[in-house]
């Protein structure tokens, strides 16, 4: 099976195996592994031939038979004659050069990873490389911040994912830094007065006191905490008020249901566990995900928690298959069939590898007492 140890084997010789791989008309390393994970790879042909075969191994492109070199074998052009070819592309940013190394276009004796090729030979920066004269950021010179940030702010940009956006257009000139906030430490206030938007950085926010938040949050009538946070998002909520009040107003924080003045119960209000657990196996949810869709659509009563694991820690508490009446057991409470026993019973069913475990385990045709993790459970 896909999870077993696998052990010594005998193995083709190498001239064999590699013919053998060869016909498969493998094109790279990811298509060998996902070979090898395909359950179609002869047991005497090993899964890791660059160890099995250490002697006789040359590269992967040998192994496949695609001729491709190792970076490390590879000869490439002098420092300078590479330089001078790349230069005549015109390529004027790092990702202009990614898209052209892998277009299949680059020459084999063009290194696609200059700066590790020519580490020593002569590189200097990407700007060097490609001609365009860009320096590293280090090196570069700036304006100062309130040139910098004049400059910015007649962009009108709206916030940080639109100065992200900017930054990559290619517009931006050299001397505008791509992370201001690091280059003028010193000057820097927060992303509302670089871009101008008037935008004030949580930490520095004067709200409101907890009894005037309420007052006006209570005035919406929103009648439960996704309402709360729809209401965040869309743009009308007022600075002064917090959007996670929970943490602004530690000390005051009562419940969403205080806060929101819709009078939802508090953990002494719940019904007691046994009668909170028969009114939810009423409900026929059949697992996590269900039961998480129902106290959130809004139907579920007060009384009863959103967590009840929570709520009733100590007081009868035993697993949410317990809660919900279907029976499941958490993993690490399951009795499960002896090794030997279990292993008998998935011979039976003539899977092939790993995948096929996994879709046997998602059928819902396997016993319960047969691990979905056998490798965890029978360590």
């Amino acid at each position: 099976m896909g999870w077993q140890v696998e052990m010594k084997k005998e193995y083709r010789s190498f001239v064999d195996a590699r013919e053998f791989v060869q016909k498969q008309k493998l094109k790279s390393n990811p298509d060998w592994r996902k070979y090898c994970k395909s359950g179609n790879k002869p047991n005497d042909i090993p899964a890791n031939p660059e160890k099995t075969f250490k002697k006789e191994w040359i590269d992967w492109g040998d192994w496949l038979g695609t001729g491709s070199i190792a970076s490390q074998n590879k000869k490439f052009r002098s420092f300078d004659d590479a330089k001078k070819f790349v230069r005549k592309l015109n390529l004027k940013t790092d990702k202009e050069w990614v898209e052209y190394t892998t277009s299949g276009n680059k020459p084999t004796d063009i290194p696609s990873s200059p700066i590790t090729t020519y580490k020593k030979k002569g590189w200097k920066n990407m700007g060097d490389w490609l001609g365009t004269g860009s320096i590293s950021n280090q090196k570069r010179v700036f304006q100062n911040f309130e040139d910098a940030r004049k400059f910015v702010r007649k962009l009108n940009l709206n916030g940080q994912s639109d100065w992200a956006k900017y930054r990559k257009s290619g517009n931006k000139p050299d001397n505008i830094p791509t992370n201001p906030h690091r280059s003028y430490k010193k000057e820097w206030i927060s992303w509302g007065d670089w871009l101008g938007t008037g935008t004030i950085a949580p930490k520095d926010i004067e709200y409101q006191s907890f009894d005037e938040s309420k007052k006006f949050v209570q005035s919406l009538n929103l009648k439960r905490g996704l309402d709360w946070e729809e209401y965040c998002k869309s743009g009308n909520k007022p600075k002064s008020i917090p959007s996670t009040p929970r943490s602004v107003y530690k000390k005051e924080w009562v419940s969403m249901g205080n806060w929101l003045g819709t009078g939802t119960k508090h953990t002494k209000d719940f019904l007691s566990f046994d009668d909170a657990k028969k009114f939810v196996r009423s409900l026929n949810l059949k697992n996590n995900t269900e039961w998480i869709k129902y106290y959130k659509s809004g139907n579920k009563p007060d009384d009863i928690p959103s967590a009840p694991d929570r709520t009733y820690k100590n007081k009868g508490w035993v697993s949410l298959g317990d809660w919900l009446g279907t029976g499941s057991i958490a993993s690490q409470n399951k009795k499960f069939r002896s090794y030997e026993e279990a292993q008998k019973f998935l011979k039976k069913l003539g899977l092939k590898g790993t995948k096929d475990w996994e879709e046997y385990c998602a059928s819902g045709n396997k016993p319960d007492d047969i691990p979905s993790n056998p490798w965890i459970t029978y360590k």
